[in-house]
Order: C-alpha cells, then sequence, then structure tokens
C-alpha cells in the first residue's frame, strides 16, 4: 500500500502538468480541452486519495506545498472552462 500510495502522488503531479499543458495546447485546438478535463479529475483523484490513506494509515505526508500545487495544477483546466463559459454568457 505504501508503494502505491507514493506512485499515487507522483502520478498526480504528472497529470497535474498534463493537465496544464492540454489546457495550452487547447488554445489552438478546442478539442484537447477534454483531455486537459481527463487528466486534470484523474490527477485530483489520485492526490486526494493519497491525502485520504496516508492520514489513514499514519504514513509520513508530502509537504503542504507540493499537495496544494497537485492539487492546483489538477484544477487548472477548471479555472479555464468557468473563465470561457464566464466570457461566452456575457460575464453574469
Amino acid at each position: 500500500m505504501k508503494n502505491f500510495l507514493e506512485k499515487s502522488f507522483n502520478i498526480s503531479l504528472i497529470m497535474g502538468a498534463f493537465a496544464v499543458l492540454f489546457v495550452v495546447a487547447s488554445l489552438s485546438k478546442p478539442i484537447l480541452i477534454f483531455g486537459a478535463l481527463g487528466a486534470g479529475f484523474l490527477g485530483f483523484i489520485l492526490c486526494c486519495a493519497n491525502i485520504v490513506f496516508t492520514q489513514k494509515l499514519n504514513l509520513k505526508a508530502k509537504p503542504a506545498g507540493m499537495m496544494i500545487l497537485s492539487l492546483f495544477l489538477n484544477s487548472v483546466p477548471l479555472f479555464y472552462m468557468m473563465v470561457q463559459i464566464m466570457q461566452h454568457s456575457g460575464g453574469k
């Protein structure tokens, strides 16, 4: 289980990086936003699972800054979609 927790956090960081890359790439090809949303969702779930199981099993947690970075990177596609929706709805 400990091996899974270490891998899940690293994978969540990688998924966050992919999510940001897909958001940047979706500026030229809008269909890539679906890849960004998928990568962000998977990374967010893995990061949350890491936090829950680390606390449940009383293991040494990752630094708080790294956890916040992972959660932020995985949330970038949602922030981007919120901005796009607000722009197209007239900002109301």
